[in-house]
């Protein structure tokens, strides 16, 4: 994993990068054809309610560094790909 430059800017609005990961992993599982209860199934969620909030942003649930690590791995993506 690299060091993004722009680290700081992301940072400074927490509520940004979690709609910015969000919208990644959201576009991420389309371009894969996966419907989100086969990804969330495969990236180890136990609610495919909860993976949907994660990803449409809502109900104030989001994706924590564990999903998105699980994220990186099952897709064999670099996580900045999800956070950038």
């Amino acid at each position: 994993m690299k060091i993004n430059e722009n680290i700081d800017d992301v940072l400074e609005d927490e509520d940004e990068l979690y709609k910015k990961v969000s919208q990644n992993v959201k576009k991420l599982r389309k371009e894969h054809n996966m419907s989100q209860l086969k990804f969330s199934e495969n990236i180890g969620f136990n609610s495919v309610s909860f993976y949907c909030d994660c990803e449409n942003n809502k109900n104030g649930k989001h994706f924590n560094l564990l999903h998105v690590v699980r994220i990186s791995k099952y897709l064999d993506i670099d996580i900045n790909t999800i956070v950038n």
